[in-house]
């Protein structure tokens, strides 16, 4: 069966997500074991338990305390405050999943193409795909969910960048390397912050082939009860499919995440 796996034609070579760096397996195992000694547990334990040189061990550390993921307490390290934050945000972004998944399907047999809900992760400075509900189409779009995007190249990260805090989008602003993804990628501040500030306006978003060259992106944000938008669904296509039936598409993720937004108990203001 043919698909855009992660934005490829299924057949050509895709990002093996297996490949984690040590470095990493070696943070995720420091997390683990600060997490089943809430009390603290020593740099010497940590390393013999880690199977790690003690060297390696300290230096990870150090980058965590620094990060808010640890903290240290003498000759003890246990969980800083930011690794309470990212868990209960994993937590809520499952929850929200679950709410979600519903509002997906309708969208998928509407448009008959994948749809997919992101999560801001302002921390990181990007979005997660925390849901993704495939097209049943032979050809069609794929990503597992997980996957991590930058914020200013997709559809569904403008659409979060237009509704976020302004001094934080003006310090994203100045700051984000616009690398490019595809030729059609935006590399303009100006041009982003306009593209921004139309998704604003219209309450939707659209990218064509500007993260893979051959996948088109709608978006629509997700408001919660207090109105703040931590998430947005897409109908992604493929390009010259998506392309055909924007509109369409357009009006199947509006509408998925206005019934979503309701159904968090949001209230849209009166004009």
């Amino acid at each position: 069966m043919q698909s855009l796996a992660a934005g490829a034609i299924a057949g050509h070579e895709t990002l093996r997500l297996d490949a984690a760096p040590m470095s990493l397996a070696r943070v995720l195992g420091l997390l683990r074991l600060m997490a089943a000694e809430p009390a603290g547990v020593s740099l010497s334990s940590l390393h013999q338990k880690l199977g790690a040189p003690k060297t390696s061990v300290h230096a990870l550390l150090r980058g965590l305390v620094e990060e808010g993921y640890a903290q240290r307490d003498g000759a003890t390290y246990r969980l800083g405050p930011q690794s309470f934050v990212l868990g209960a945000a994993l937590v809520s972004a499952r929850s929200l999943a679950a709410i979600a998944l519903p509002f997906l399907e309708h969208a998928r047999a509407r448009s008959g193409e994948t749809v997919v809900l992101a999560v801001i992760e302002r921390h990181a400075k990007q979005l997660t795909y925390v849901e993704v509900v495939e097209s049943e189409k032979l050809v069609r779009y794929s990503v597992p969910v997980g996957t991590t995007r930058p914020l200013y190249a997709t559809s569904a990260g403008r659409v979060l960048l237009a509704y976020q805090d302004p001094a934080w989008l003006d310090e994203y602003l100045s700051t984000v390397d616009l690398r490019p993804l595809t030729p059609k990628t935006l590399k303009d501040r100006a041009k982003l912050a306009q593209a921004i500030e139309r998704a604003r306006a219209l309450g939707h978003a659209s990218t064509l082939g500007e993260v893979t060259k051959d996948v088109a992106g709608f978006a629509a944000p997700v408001f919660d009860h207090e109105g703040r938008v931590d998430a947005a669904i897409i109908v992604a296509a493929p390009l010259d499919r998506g392309r055909a039936a924007a509109d369409r598409l357009t009006a199947a993720a509006c509408e998925a995440a206005a019934s979503l937004s309701e159904a968090l108990g949001y209230i849209p203001r009166q004009p």
